[in-house]
C-alpha cells in the first residue's frame, strides 16, 4: 500500500513538473489595424507639388479611407494657408532645415524617413505599406453630428497594446476639394486650439474626446476630416492612429 501510494505521489509530482515546463504563456494582444495619416506640405504653383499630388490622390483610391487619409496643406501664405497649418510645418521642420522642401510628404509625422521634393508612385507606396505593417497600439471611434453652422466630433480612443502610453495628443482637422486649384484634400482648419491631452493611457483604458466646430456648413460645403493621435515628444512625433469622418 506505501508502494502505491509513493508511486502516486512521485506520479503526481512528475506530471505537476511537466505541466510546469509546458505552461501558457500570456497572450499579448492583437495590434489594430492602422489609418496611415499621410501630410502633403506644399504650395501653389509648386511644379513637383503638381506631380505628387496625382501619385497620392490615386492611392487614396486604392487604399481607401480606412487605410489611408490624405491632407493637403498650403504652406505658401497663399489664401489657403491658415495660422495652423503654417505653425504645423514649422513645428515638424523648423525654418532654416535644409530639409524644409516643397513638396514634404510625412507620413504618420516624421516616421519612414519623410519625402522632400519629389517622389515617384513606387517609392511612396512602400512607405506606406511600411507604416501598415506596424500595427496600431490605438483605436479611434468616432461620430458626428451637424447642422448649417455647427458640427460637433465625439468619440474615443482605447489602449489595445498591452504597455502604457503617455504624453498624447487627441487631435484633428477639416478639408475640402479645391476644384479650381486641383485640391481634393485641402486643409482649411486643424484643432490646434482644441486638442486634447491625455497624460497617461493604461491597457483597456478609455478615453473620450470632443470637439465642436463652427463657421461652416459639412454637408453643403462638401467638408471632410480626420481625427488623429500623436505623440508629439517621440523622436518623430508619431502619429498612432487616425479615423477619417466622412
Amino acid at each position: 500500500m506505501k508502494k502505491l501510494l509513493l508511486i502516486f505521489i512521485i506520479v503526481a509530482f512528475m506530471g505537476f513538473l511537466f505541466a510546469g515546463c509546458f505552461s501558457t504563456p500570456p497572450i499579448e494582444p492583437e495590434p489594430a489595424d492602422l489609418v496611415v495619416l499621410v501630410e502633403l506640405y506644399m504650395a501653389i504653383g509648386c511644379h513637383n507639388c503638381e506631380l505628387v499630388e496625382p501619385i497620392l490622390e490615386q492611392l487614396v483610391v486604392e487604399y481607401g479611407y480606412d487605410q489611408m487619409v490624405l491632407v493637403e496643406e498650403a504652406v505658401n501664405w497663399s489664401e489657403y494657408t491658415t495660422p495652423e497649418i503654417s505653425e504645423r510645418y514649422d513645428w515638424y521642420i523648423p525654418p532654416g532645415s535644409t530639409d524644409r522642401y516643397i513638396p514634404n510628404i510625412l507620413f504618420n509625422g516624421l516616421n519612414e524617413n519623410w519625402i522632400h521634393g519629389y517622389a515617384n508612385y513606387q517609392t511612396i507606396k512602400s512607405k506606406i505599406d511600411a507604416e501598415l505593417a506596424k500595427g496600431s497600439e490605438i483605436v479611434i471611434t468616432t461620430s458626428r453630428d451637424s447642422d448649417t453652422n455647427t458640427t460637433t466630433i465625439a468619440g474615443t480612443i482605447e489602449n489595445v497594446s498591452s504597455s502604457t502610453l503617455t504624453n498624447l495628443e487627441i487631435n484633428g482637422m477639416v478639408f475640402k476639394e479645391r476644384q479650381n486649384i486641383n485640391l481634393k484634400y485641402s486643409v482649411f482648419d486643424i484643432f490646434e486650439e482644441q486638442k486634447v491631452l491625455v497624460e497617461s493611457l493604461t491597457p483597456e483604458d478609455i478615453f473620450e474626446f470632443s470637439f465642436t466646430l463652427e463657421g461652416f456648413d459639412w454637408e453643403a460645403d462638401n467638408v471632410n476630416g480626420v481625427v488623429f493621435v500623436q505623440a508629439p515628444d517621440s523622436p518623430t512625433k508619431e502619429i498612432l492612429q487616425a479615423a477619417f469622418i466622412e
